[in-house]
Formats: C-alpha cells, sequence, structure tokens
C-alpha cells in the first residue's frame, strides 16, 4: 500500500466541545486519586493530632501529627485551585479554537494515512508525524490518539466518521501504532 488515504473529519462544535471536556476529566482523574489521598492523609493526621487520647495528647508526636494535617489541608487547596484555573483556561481555550473554526468557516479536517505516517489536517494547522510517535487508547466510547510521543492528543469516536471511515481508521492504528493500556 504505497499510496495514502485521506479521511474526512467534519466539524461539529458540539461534540468537539464534549470530546474535549471529556479529555479534560480524563487527564485529570490522576489528579482526583491524590486529591483523595491527601484528604484522607489530612484527616488521620489531624484526627490524630487532635485525639483526646492520653498516650499522644501528653507526647511530642500530637503536634507534629497537627502539622502535617495542616500541610496536606494545604496541599488539597493546592490542588483545587490548580484544578479550577486549569480548567477555566482549558475552557477558555477551546471557545477560541471553535471561534477560530468558525471564523476560517472551516467544516472539515482530514487524516491522511499511509504506511510511513500519520497527518492530521485542517484550514488552521498541519500536524504530522511517523507511526513509531504515535499511540492510541480506547476509553470508553473514545478513541485518544496521541503523537509526537504524547505531547499532542486528538479525540475521536465513531460517529466522527462517515461510512467505514473509522474501521480504515482504527485498522490503520491497529497495524502501525501501539496500543496504550
Amino acid at each position: 500500500m504505497d499510496e495514502s488515504i485521506k479521511l474526512k473529519v467534519p466539524f461539529n462544535e458540539n461534540r468537539e466541545r464534549e470530546h474535549q471536556k471529556f479529555f479534560f476529566h480524563h487527564t485529570w482523574k490522576k489528579g482526583f486519586t491524590e486529591l483523595k489521598k491527601a484528604i484522607f492523609y489530612a484527616i488521620l493526621f489531624l484526627s490524630l493530632g487532635f485525639s483526646s487520647l492520653n498516650f499522644i495528647q501528653n507526647n511530642p508526636a500530637s503536634t507534629v501529627f497537627r502539622y502535617a494535617g495542616v500541610i496536606f489541608l494545604g496541599y488539597i487547596f493546592l490542588l483545587l485551585y490548580q484544578y479550577f484555573t486549569k480548567k477555566k483556561k482549558f475552557y477558555q481555550s477551546i471557545e477560541e479554537q471553535i471561534n477560530d473554526f468558525k471564523r476560517k468557516n472551516e467544516n472539515t479536517s482530514f487524516i491522511i494515512l499511509d504506511k510511513e505516517n500519520i497527518t492530521m489536517e485542517n484550514s488552521l494547522s498541519t500536524i504530522g508525524t511517523v507511526w513509531s510517535k504515535t499511540s492510541y487508547k480506547f476509553v470508553d466510547k473514545y478513541l485518544i490518539l496521541s503523537i509526537l510521543n504524547n505531547n499532542l492528543n486528538f479525540i475521536f469516536t465513531e460517529t466522527d466518521f462517515k461510512g467505514s471511515d473509522y474501521k480504515t481508521f482504527t485498522s490503520f492504528l491497529e497495524q502501525y501504532s501501539k496500543q496504550e493500556k
């Protein structure tokens, strides 16, 4: 197969918002796990630091537990602050991208596949990479395509493609790319 295949991906702003919202929550799952751990440790250390047990209350360890609890509370607020500021910036950037597509009157993007590389093309940019720097994974109904060693991610669902283009796309990914777990 020496010739390339050009797949058409129509632009739908509601679907694009949904994809990006999913990706934001997917990338912050690890942050929420970290938040849960911090909450657990804060409760544990604060309850030990302020407990009325005699062997802890009259011991310098209670002061250490209190300070550790306060440090974990600070860490919790830091994680929450990061989440909300990143969320605000992320959604602003999504709106800017969608408005750029609207201004250009763009309604279609293209994925160009051949045995050497993959190229994502629209009126705003053209990004290509070799297959060795490309990976993908399936999460729920979404396909997350990571190119340039996970520095750029694209989100797709089967409904984004027409006809059998999705099967063609996934068969190229399975054949030339590596699947993440």
